[in-house]
């Protein structure tokens, strides 16, 4: 990245997109750094050269920012492709592809991502179980006093697959005494437009996210997922140069609490 800054390394090389496209982007090294680099912007801006490099990378990466850019920034498509994915899941393909070892022979991405959606498959719940949680809620609807106001971010995967989480997490904040409240204008948190590089689409949806839980600065905004929490929390950072939202997305940011760290 220094080398690529000063100069010394042009973006669109071998060297510089093989070592940023091998980082997991985990951030874990952030934790450890004595000098308290923030390496997962750093990686974001460096992804985000080699995005605008204009140098053609692959079917996949070309894939990839097709449907970042013509999926995802629209939800009613996004909506559709979700809806198809998890009838191509229940029909058992995911794993009857799996199975056959067919998709690994066409892509390994391409079988990760079939594996991921097959594990996204609802698991059968006792009738006992959800009964105790229909009485948990029915007793928090029930206690003395007002409620804490929250909001609940609910992502795109999130909803589009990991519906339960969400509903076990509403429950779950109802049962302690919280307020819910689920702007329905939400939209992808950007995350993966950040990681692949497309820092403009991940500004898109971060302002949209912004407007869509407007009219409540003080509230916290809840997140079940760590990843999305993550890119949330950056919002301040992905928009310091917005003179619109920069004040907006920082005070966006600081609203945003892990659904584990609200119930503290």
């Amino acid at each position: 990245m220094r080398a690529v800054g000063e100069g010394r390394l042009a973006s669109d090389s071998p060297a510089f997109e093989r070592h940023i496209d091998r980082c997991l982007g985990c951030r874990a090294c952030e934790q450890v750094c004595p000098a308290g680099v923030e390496y997962g912007q750093l990686l974001e801006a460096a992804r985000g050269e080699l995005f605008t490099s204009g140098k053609t990378r692959g079917f996949s990466y070309g894939l990839l920012r097709l449907v970042l850019r013509h999926v995802w920034l629209h939800p009613a498509r996004l909506k559709i492709a979700f809806g198809m994915a998890r009838m191509f899941r229940d029909a058992g393909l995911a794993r009857l592809l799996l199975k056959t070892r067919i998709a690994g022979v066409l892509s390994s991405q391409f079988a990760f991502g079939l594996a991921l959606l097959a594990s996204s498959a609802p698991k059968l719940v006792r009738t006992p179980y959800q009964a105790n949680q229909n009485q948990i809620v029915g007793m928090a609807s029930a206690a003395d006093g007002p409620r804490d106001q929250t909001w609940l971010f609910t992502g795109c995967v999130g909803a589009g697959l990991f519906a339960r989480v969400n509903h076990a997490t509403r429950r779950v904040l109802a049962a302690n005494g919280f307020k819910i409240e689920i702007p329905t204008q939400q939209v992808c948190c950007g995350a993966l437009h950040a990681h692949a590089g497309d820092l403009e689409g991940a500004r898109i949806l971060a302002r949209r996210n912004i407007e869509a839980f407007a009219g409540d600065d003080q509230s916290p905004i809840i997140t079940n997922a760590g990843g999305c929490g993550a890119m949330l929390r950056s919002y301040g950072h992905l928009l310091t140069d917005d003179e619109v939202f920069a004040k907006q997305a920082a005070q966006f940011s600081a609203r945003v609490r892990d659904v584990s760290q609200q119930l503290e």
